[in-house]
């Protein structure tokens, strides 16, 4: 009875267990295995049977890792992409080729047709066929073979190297997604078009996507290490059809803590003064960042002075950025690829500065035909050329832009005005080498300006830089690049107020810099950056001298800077799940001033001041005057709370080796950079940020919140009454403090509709104290005041209504409280001479500043075989004609102090440019 029992229970027990058939779950940990061994596997656990032609598996191997699968989901991902269908009989599979198993007998019974429909319903092809046909159908999806059969590839996965570029220009793609459907991983490609792959042996599927371009799909039949390039064809999309998701860095959910990006097709239709497109002026509508005054010259972000920025274009250092005091930008818009801001987490890469990085990234040119395009305004006119120097290995990009606006400051009826003059020019040129796994890179750029006002000012500055930058892929999962580079910033100065107190001054930096870089792909979760910078800052702050006869100013010599920077860094970047990033980093710099100098020792309990002067050191050329020890911690985290959101950490600790001598508030043609020296030492900050990102709607709106804490030591300070063009000791004009900022910042971006633009606003303080030991080492008797750029508020709002491809309307509204000042008081006199008693340090501020704009961006009819297009924007810069304050001053006039806000520009200013191009609509 009891062997009956257990008879009977066996019995039931396999009847349920081959019952549950296809549909019982399994464990699958397979890498590389025969097809035959899976199915091994799948009966011993299962007891489900698979049948199948053994010719028909013969190449078909295994890659699967989960731990809770059906069976049938099992066998349809291995089998993806083979041309095998998969059917189920009595809870078996049957796999055939490119047909399903028949499971019924068809109906017999007789249906009528008309022997019209005969000849008709005999060429009519089954939905079975269909199926076959398609996918039989060469090219339907490509198959790409990676590395070489019959390597001793073992099990373990192995590295594939793919680069990316553009079918019609052969330049490189950068942040274009790919995805790889088995592991459900992706990756993002480098501004160079690479990216690595870390794969077991197999057959993947992956897609390829980028806005603008056709989404492609492939099967990647990985054999072993290897490498493959894939061209990407430019489409167009109709927007009442097709929803195009914009790139993001290249996700907002993985993209860096405190990273911002503005594609450059969102910069060419939004409204700028003088219609000239400014990626700087754009990244002021960005939250953390703004600019202290109409038509000023430098930016401020999270509360850091203007100086605290650095900015690149292909690697190039770029000193002063902007043409006109601030109107016209320094960068042609027409020439850039790649734009990227740092301002949260910043790489270990990056260093010598406390705020942020702009890395611009020069386009390579086209390396298949050649093309020109260009622009005509009332003021500016451009002109960008490219083409091959070798088809699809080396190519040329040459640009110029020149001003002519003397004509409009003729027609001015001010005498001071139309007797003056401003001009500008620049050029940047590249050269560019692909060849197999090395890329070079030659980029060179100068500008120069010229400003007169009538008799009173000259100004005369120029940025000249160049760059080669060499890569190279050592191995598939190891690339290296160096950089070379030089960068001259210099101006010359005559000023003519007075005839008493006329002078000219010259000024001139050098900046030379050898860096290198690679970046190792550990695996598919972990990957590493290192590398070594090497810079020699070489000053010379001029010379003071009269202007004229008549001139009353003394020769001052301001003395030679010189200092050398390495430094040393590496970053490690682990995926710890699938939901979890770690991102450390850690960078080394040594710092130190060298000679020939001659250095003053003051009395330690007085004031720096030559009548203290105790002692005088004097080093040779080159001596190290002192050093300096910089290490530098980067962290970051990225917590993926779903498919759509994540949270954010960042740190940064940061260290800055030279400041500006300037006492406005905003960048000066004729504003002078000093190094860290004996008395004067380095700044040193901490910021820690938290953030909140998410997208809704398919990723069609983007938000993100965000919070941080600055707080920096030795923030230079100048004394009331500086003056750096009479003083060549600077340590007595400058006292160091603490800075703090914090604030926090809301993002919304909407993209891929007819109407798309963004909103930012920004709540932040940045806060001073300058608090020394002695009464002459305090400023505000050592109390907390704000900045000069401490702006509480600021609102951006930035739209774009796409009525078709061809009409486009752009709008910017900006607000922002008004920034700090100091005002006098009260008067007294003595020996009945007026005296002006001011208040504490930015104690008042200068009213808010409101403006907008609006851009109209009417494109050339869309044929695609054609010779020239053509564009125009109209666009007008302050519509509403406002008086915003730039700054507020006070004349004394009969016995008493007047009031006067100073207003750069009050009316609406209309500006219509001519964008041409060579070529179709779409063509680069």
């Amino acid at each position: 009875m009891k062997s009956a029992f257990i008879f009977l229970w066996l019995l039931v027990t396999g009847l349920m267990l081959k019952a549950q058939g296809p549909e019982k779950f399994i464990s699958c940990h397979f890498r590389d295995i025969p097809f035959k061994e899976f199915c091994t596997e799948v009966l011993r656990q299962t007891s489900v049977e698979i049948y199948y032609n053994d010719d028909w598996v013969s190449t078909l191997r295994v890659n699967l890792d989960t731990n809770h699968i059906t069976v049938l989901s099992a066998v349809k991902q291995v089998i993806k992409g083979s041309g095998l269908e998969l059917s189920v009989w009595h809870n078996d599979l049957v796999l055939l080729p490119g047909k399903w198993l028949l499971t019924e007998l068809p109906s017999y019974e007789q249906i009528y047709t008309p022997d019209s429909l005969v000849n008709q319903k005999e060429r009519t092809v089954t939905e079975t066929e269909k199926r076959y046909i398609t996918g039989r159908k060469p090219g339907a999806m490509k198959t790409i073979t990676i590395g070489q059969p019959g390597r001793n590839i073992g099990n373990g996965k192995t590295n594939v190297t793919g680069r990316i570029l553009d079918d019609e220009t052969g330049e490189p793609i950068d942040q274009v997604s790919v995805y790889i459907a088995e592991t459900k991983t992706g990756v993002v490609s480098d501004l160079n078009g690479f990216f690595t792959l870390f794969l077991s042996p197999g057959k993947y599927n992956i897609q390829i996507r980028y806005m603008g371009y056709k989404m492609e799909g492939y099967q990647l039949d990985v054999l072993s290490a290897g490498s493959v390039t894939i061209r990407m064809e430019k489409t167009s999309f109709q927007m009442n059809e097709v929803v195009v998701s914009g790139e993001r860095q290249s996700d907002i959910r993985k993209k860096d803590a405190g990273l911002d990006k503005i594609l450059m097709k969102s910069i060419r239709s939004l409204p700028m003064m003088m219609g000239e497109r400014d990626i700087l002026k754009a990244s002021g509508t960005l939250p953390g960042i703004i600019s202290v005054g109409e038509g000023n010259a430098g930016l401020n972000v999270r509360g850091s002075g203007s100086d605290q920025n650095a900015f690149y274009i292909n690697n190039i250092p770029i000193y002063n950025t902007s043409h006109l005091f601030g109107f016209i930008p320094i960068f042609n818009s027409e020439i850039i690829k790649d734009f990227l801001i740092y301002k949260g987490h910043i790489p270990s890469q990056y260093g010598g500065r406390l705020a942020s990085v702009f890395k611009i990234t020069a386009r390579q040119g086209n390396m298949h035909h050649y093309t020109a395009h260009g622009s005509l305004s009332p003021y500016i006119g451009n002109i960008v050329l490219e083409g091959p120097l070798k088809k699809d290995t080396a190519s040329f990009i040459l640009s110029a832009r020149s001003s002519y606006s003397n004509w409009l400051l003729s027609k001015i009826n001010d005498s001071t005005i139309n007797t003056s003059s401003t001009k500008f020019n620049d050029f940047s040129g590249g050269m560019n080498w692909d060849i197999k796994n090395t890329q070079a890179s030659l980029f060179v750029y100068h500008s120069y300006d010229h400003f007169r006002l009538s008799t009173i000012d000259t100004y005369d500055y120029s940025n000249s830089g160049a760059s080669l930058i060499v890569g190279h892929t050592f191995r598939n999962s190891l690339r290296g690049e160096l950089s070379l580079v030089g960068s001259s910033y210099i101006f010359s100065t005559v000023d003519v107020v007075q005839i008493s107190t006329a002078y000219q001054h010259s000024y001139e930096m050098n900046h030379y810099e050898m860096r290198t870089a690679f970046k190792q792909r550990v695996s598919d979760k972990h990957s590493l950056e290192f590398g070594a910078d090497f810079v020699l800052y070489n000053l010379d702050r001029g010379t003071l001298l009269p202007y004229g006869k008549e001139s009353l100013v003394s020769k001052v010599i301001l003395g030679k800077d010189k200092g050398i920077e390495s430094s040393l860094y590496i970053s490690d970047s682990y995926d710890i799940n699938s939901w979890l990033n770690l991102n450390l980093g850690f960078r080394y710099a040594l710092f130190t001033p060298v000679g020939p100098s001659t250095t003053y020792i003051y009395s330690k309990n007085e004031p720096m001041d030559v009548k203290y002067i105790t002692d005088t050191l004097y080093f040779g050329n080159n001596k190290p005057i002192r050093w300096y020890h910089e290490p530098d911690l980067r962290l970051a985290v990225n917590i993926g709370t779903d498919k759509d959101g994540s949270v954010k950490l960042a740190f940064n600790q940061m260290h800055q080796n030279l400041f500006m001598l300037n006492n406005y508030i905003s960048i000066a043609p004729n504003t002078q950079w000093k190094l860290a020296d004996y008395h004067l030492l380095p700044s040193q900050s901490n910021q820690v940020s938290l953030g909140v990102f998410r997208s809704f709607i398919n990723s069609v709106l983007e938000t993100s919140l965000e919070v941080y804490y600055k707080s920096t030591l030795n923030y230079p300070e100048f004394k009331d009454g500086a003056d750096f063009l009479k003083n060549p000791l600077v340590e007595t004009s400058v006292l160091q403090g603490k800075q703090k900022s914090y604030g926090i910042e809301f993002n919304i971006k909407r993209s891929g509709r007819k109407v798309e633009g963004w909103i930012s606003y920004t709540y932040s303080r940045s806060l001073i104290q300058v608090n020394g030991e002695h009464e002459w080492d305090k400023i505000n008797n050592g109390e907390v005041y704000p900045s000069n750029y401490d702006i509480p508020h600021s609102l951006n709002v930035v739209l774009t209504y796409n009525f078709s491809k061809r009409i486009i309307l752009s709008s910017i509204v900006k607000y922002q409280t008004g920034r700090p000042t100091t005002y006098p008081e009260s008067i007294y006199y003595i020996d009945n001479v007026q005296y002006l008693d001011y208040s504490k340090r930015n104690a008042y501020r200068i009213p808010y500043y409101l403006r907008t704009d609006i851009s109209l961006t009417l494109e050339g009819n869309l044929k695609k075989n054609k010779i020239l297009h053509s564009s125009f924007i109209l666009n007008v810069y302050n519509v509403l004609g406002r008086m915003n304050p730039n700054s507020v001053y006070f004349v004394s006039e009969n016995g008493r102090i007047n009031s006067y806000m100073y207003s750069v520009i009050g009316v609406p200013i209309f500006t219509v440019t001519w964008l041409f191009k060579f070529g179709n609509y779409d063509s680069d």
